[in-house]
């Protein structure tokens, strides 16, 4: 078995409205067999429980009950339930928070981002916006926003789910795309159904070379005869994973209504630590995650920083570089229609030839630098 070796695993909060599609959204995150999943479920009943019969027999989920996470009296048992689900016995490659239909995601960003739980970052929020909710009602009636401004503009990711239901009519299409552009521009918007998303755009799987051995949903499913978990009943197109690749290279995932990307770039350079933020804190639309190691070339230092990027958030980790690895830079940058060639070389121009730098440049990283 490999066991992950990432020291923190990655939160990510589901958010929006009732029936919008989150557990669809989970569920299909879930068939896929791409590592190991834990779940918060904010019971606050919204959630399909019995998508979740498997509960009793797995220690990778969790339930919160009485109200929105966000309004919890006291919020240390978030804390708790995310340490239990962080402890490096359960080996976890990511941890999905499930909230309510209710809840409100800058306040969960918030406290998450406040959290005391050591073995865990922020791994953004994922907002799902109903498609149906755009279409006029029954009785022609036309809500011109049927969705809180701040819900779009706290989101790391847009996920238009149901978006077949807008194929028919194009001026409540044009509508929502006019709001998005509107309230959050810059921000990666996937259009899908079935809450079908490319796990890749949200966390990294460990690779694992043999069952772990203790049962996750995924064990479970496969246990009792899932079928081929790249695809489910309603899919109708290959799903090829978007990740890092070797040296400088775009791969792009096509499907009806999106497209993925990614930019590698893989350098025995160092980086320019302002040159690098910069890039980081103005991504290029679409960019959605940034992620990798960088080298810094500044005296004294002989660590390692690894970065994190998702949606607005940044954050740097300093740790040793392995036994017997050189001093490399590898940067990966994952979004949605972006212009590649551009990122590319935005994402070079962080690469320094100058030799040693003033330790002064090192402060434009440490300010993100847990």
């Amino acid at each position: 078995m490999s066991v992950r070796t990432r020291s923190r695993v990655p939160v990510i909060v589901v958010s929006g409205g009732l029936g919008s599609g989150k557990t669809t959204l989970l569920n299909h995150l879930l068939r896929q067999g791409m590592g190991r999943i834990g779940v918060v479920i904010n019971d606050f009943g919204d959630i399909n429980v019995d998508a979740f019969l498997v509960q009793g027999h797995v220690d990778a989920t969790a339930t919160i009950s009485g109200g929105c996470l966000c309004c919890l009296s006291d919020p240390s048992e978030l804390d708790d339930t995310l340490a239990l689900l962080a402890r490096p016995s359960m080996d976890l490659d990511v941890i999905v928070v499930e909230a309510s239909g209710l809840a409100e995601p800058r306040e969960l960003a918030r406290m998450l981002l406040s959290s005391t739980v050591t073995r865990i970052r922020f791994g953004g929020i994922v907002e799902v916006l109903d498609a149906a909710a755009w279409l006029p009602g029954p009785d022609g009636a036309i809500d011109p926003l049927p969705v809180a401004v701040d819900h779009l503009q706290v989101a790391s990711l847009l996920v238009v789910n149901k978006d077949d239901l807008l194929h028919d009519h194009p001026e409540a299409a044009q509508r929502l795309t006019e709001a998005l552009q509107r309230h959050a521009p810059g921000t990666p918007v996937v259009r899908t159904s079935y809450g079908r998303i490319d796990p890749t755009l949200l966390f990294d799987a460990a690779e694992r070379d043999a069952p772990t051995g203790q049962l996750s949903f995924t064990d479970l499913l496969l246990e009792h005869g899932a079928k081929d978990h790249r695809h489910d009943e309603h899919d109708h197109h290959d799903e090829a994973p978007v990740g890092a690749d070797e040296s400088c290279h775009d791969h792009a995932c096509d499907h009806a209504h999106h497209r993925y990307s990614s930019v590698s770039v893989e350098s025995p350079l160092p980086v320019d630590p302002r040159r690098l933020v910069a890039f980081l804190e103005h991504r290029a639309p679409g960019v959605y995650r940034v992620k990798g190691r960088t080298h810094v070339d500044v005296p004294g230092n002989d660590r390692q920083y690894i970065v994190q990027a998702v949606g607005g958030w940044l954050a740097f980790e300093k740790r040793p570089w392995p036994a017997d690895t050189a001093p490399i830079t590898q940067l990966v940058a994952i979004g949605t229609g972006i212009d590649t060639e551009a990122v590319e070389e935005a994402m070079r121009a962080c690469l320094s030839e100058e030799g040693p730098l003033d330790p002064d440049r090192l402060h434009a990283m440490t300010r993100y630098t847990r």
